[in-house]
């Protein structure tokens, strides 16, 4: 297992929609709760743009593409000063910003501005939602473990 891996495996964390339905996979991003409207952005790159747009403000985006983080984070490309997003859903973090353009990693900046994340593996069938309801609430919930 890799060290990314691990300590993935080591936070889990849990996405639970209005409906019913959850996806467990584990933490990514700041520890805690999120509480929004579920969206889904398709974009293959642009994440830093969709985190810092403030139209995403207080729902939580689920990004289809299978890598996300790639490119770290820089000072040159955010939308605004900070990340609107309530909480942010991907299906596999990159390990390692490989931009020379990057200033940090996109999981360090989650945590830097309190963004709750998840990493599943079954991001496609968050998208195969029955059309009604159009939209759904969801709750991004991972918290830190507790000592013994």
């Amino acid at each position: 297992m890799t060290g990314l891996a691990a300590a993935l495996a080591a936070r889990p964390a849990i996405l639970v929609l209005e409906d019913g339905r959850t996806f467990r996979g584990s933490a990514f991003g700041a520890d805690g709760e999120a509480f929004g409207e579920m969206v889904f952005n398709t974009g293959m790159t642009g994440y830093q743009e969709t985190l810092t747009d403030p139209s995403y403000c207080r729902q939580i985006v689920a990004m289809t593409a299978p890598h996300i983080g790639n490119t770290g984070v820089n000072d040159d490309d955010p939308e605004s000063s900070r990340i609107w997003v309530s909480g942010y859903v991907i299906r596999e973090p990159s390990r390692v910003a490989s931009s020379w353009r990057a200033a940090r990693t996109l999981e360090d900046e989650l945590r830097a501005q309190q963004v709750t994340g998840i990493a599943i593996s079954g991001t496609r069938a968050l998208t195969r939602a029955p059309a009604r309801p159009r939209r759904h609430a969801g709750r991004d919930q991972h918290r830190p473990a507790r000592p013994g």
